[in-house]
């Protein structure tokens, strides 16, 4: 498949993914996977556990330079939350340990404000349910 994102387009997502699993980890939570594809549902940007609390959490980050106008979450959409739903059920059949174990939607932004600064960081938990 070929991705109509430009190479500075990927480069800033993955270093946004990889800012928002580090701040995941920060948070006592380990990386069970960071790109998790299922066939054509697509892609969980990160799926991380936190073992204190039985807790899997499925991410979706959203990264943006501040020359955009709208917040990196104004990206997800309804379709967007109703395809991490599936990929959750898919990842959770794939992984029947965790069947047993709490399920959160997160979604984080990252912004890279420019002139050196430091990524801002947002980050919603349980932005969702699986219930509706």
């Amino acid at each position: 498949m070929i991705s109509c994102m430009s190479v500075s387009s990927r480069r800033t997502g993955c270093r946004g993914e990889k800012i928002a699993q580090s701040y995941m980890q920060n948070k006592g939570f380990r990386l069970e996977a960071s790109n998790w594809r299922s066939g054509k549902l697509g892609e969980i940007d990160l799926v991380v556990y936190h073992p204190g609390l039985e807790m899997l959490v499925f991410v979706e980050v959203k990264t943006r330079k501040t020359q955009f106008l709208e917040s990196p979450l104004d990206a997800v959409d309804a379709k967007k939350v109703h395809q991490m739903i599936h990929l959750a059920g898919a990842y959770l059949a794939a992984h029947p340990d965790y069947t047993e174990c709490n399920i959160r939607f997160d979604l984080i932004s990252i912004t890279f404000p420019g002139n050196n600064q430091p990524a801002e960081i947002l980050h919603l938990e349980n932005a969702f349910s699986a219930d509706g």
